[in-house]
């Protein structure tokens, strides 16, 4: 079935906008990524990595029918084939790295920094496999079919005469990749719902292994503490807490007790006073036991507006891994929407070889360059806080942080009998707000 020119203009009109939408989106990501650490997230890395495949491939699927009209042995087309075939697959294979982070995390106890090590496995896994018959297909010319890269109807890709590849070594592997995430997803979620008790009963068990929030940054803070036992008949005078910047304080006792000091050290700005101070109180509460002390040590997961907010980590670890598993979800179901409709068309022409359907060559048309955009959605989607604070900051309305290493040192009177004990705080929320699916 010959094409009108209006339906070939269409066609080329649909490519080259879909195309300029993605490259849009992928360099936000990329650009962005770059700019502010707030957008360096674990689940966010692998997306700026197949950011860069995005925009190669756009770059392909930009070129539309140009290829094409140049000649199917023209240089220009024989370089868009390549790059369509290298370039538009690499995405489901990072979109099964994010699956395989979920697996994991949930089944194998991985933690971010675990994740990252990985990371250039990934790279060259969802690259390097796709070169390989992308740059093989350069090569090969027989007398019977010519060369591989033809025209593909709507670009330069694998030609009819080889039609068996695109389903032999393109739509093929991409449905089993398809296939390999949705099973794990399928596991994971299986694992979720029948431990849904168990989830919601975090907080009373110790036995079960936590995660690193995927959507933030993760910052640890080492708190040293040395206490001392207070006799309760004792009359001791009060103490006060000094912040860096402060005047030193000064500690009366009327024992005639020698001070001792603690510093609490972290890289970023002093606590607020409301984690030590009473609200109307500035001064300390009475004075308790190493064991009370230890009973109040837990583990800061969040802010808000009106104060700070203390939820258990277990709990907040285990919800971060549930949110990482919604967003890696989000990406299947892009890569879905993607594929489907160009499979159907390729469905389609092997069943009638001499027919070609102009609804969903243009449906593929469409979906197939897309993929940066569907990325950057996503991205935006699970990074809302973080591009309010990043476009502010364009503004000019919100600095940028440059937080010293200020020590805080908190003075207390000293008794015959001192222990020490230390607690990791792993701050797993922005002081404003919750992250993206913990909650």
């Amino acid at each position: 079935m010959a094409w009108t020119q209006e339906q070939i203009e269409g066609i080329i009109v649909t490519e080259r906008t879909v195309s300029a939408l993605s490259i849009f989106g992928a360099s936000f990501i990329i650009i962005t990524f770059l700019t502010s650490s707030a957008f360096q997230k674990p689940i966010n890395r692998l997306v700026f990595f197949a950011s860069w495949g995005n925009i190669m491939c756009n770059i392909g699927t930009m070129m539309s029918r140009s290829g094409i009209d140049a000649g199917v042995r023209s240089p220009l087309c024989q370089i868009q084939g390549l790059i369509i075939q290298w370039f538009l697959p690499a995405d489901s294979l990072f979109t099964l790295a994010m699956a395989c982070n979920v697996y994991l995390t949930f089944f194998r106890k991985y933690t971010a920094s675990h994740l990252r090590a990985l990371e250039w496995k990934y790279i060259v896994a969802c690259y390097g496999i796709p070169l390989i018959p992308a740059f093989v297909y350069e090569f090969i010319d027989t007398k019977a079919r010519g060369k591989v890269y033809g025209s593909a109807t709507l670009w330069c890709w694998i030609s009819v005469q080889w039609d068996f590849l695109r389903v032999a070594v393109f739509y093929g592997p991409v449905w089993i990749v398809i296939g390999i995430t949705l099973a794990i997803y399928l596991r994971t979620g299986y694992e979720i719902f029948t431990k849904k008790r168990q989830l919601q009963s975090f907080d009373k068990s110790k036995s079960v292994s936590t995660v690193e929030n995927p959507f933030v940054s993760t910052v640890t803070t080492d708190i040293r503490i040395t206490s001392a036992m207070v006799d309760p008949m004792r009359n001791c005078s009060q103490t006060s807490l000094n912040f860096a910047g402060d005047e030193p304080s000064t500690v009366q006792s009327a024992q005639g007790y020698e001070p001792y000091s603690v510093t609490i050290e972290s890289c970023g700005p002093p606590p607020p006073r409301s984690l030590l101070f009473s609200p109307k109180s500035p001064t300390l509460g009475p004075p308790t036991t190493p064991a009370q002390s230890e009973k109040r040590n837990s583990t800061a997961t969040g802010y808000s507006h009106g104060g700070v907010g203390r939820t258990n980590p277990t709990i907040a670890a285990n919800k971060a891994a549930w949110g990482y598993t919604q967003c890696a979800f989000l990406f299947f179901i892009a890569l879905v929407i993607t594929w489907v409709p160009s499979s159907i068309n390729r469905v389609y022409s092997l069943a009638h070889p001499d027919r070609s359907n102009v609804v969903l060559n243009y449906m593929s048309a469409t979906v197939l360059p897309l993929q940066g955009f569907w990325n950057a959605i996503i991205y935006i989607a699970t990074s809302r806080q973080a591009c309010s604070t990043y476009w502010q900051t364009l503004r000019g309305r919100v600095p940028r942080p440059r937080l010293p290493c200020k020590p805080t040192k908190l003075v207390l009177p000293s008794s015959t009998k001192k222990s020490s004990w230390s607690d990791s705080v792993t701050e797993l929320a922005s002081p404003v707000s919750n992250p993206v699916g913990s909650s």
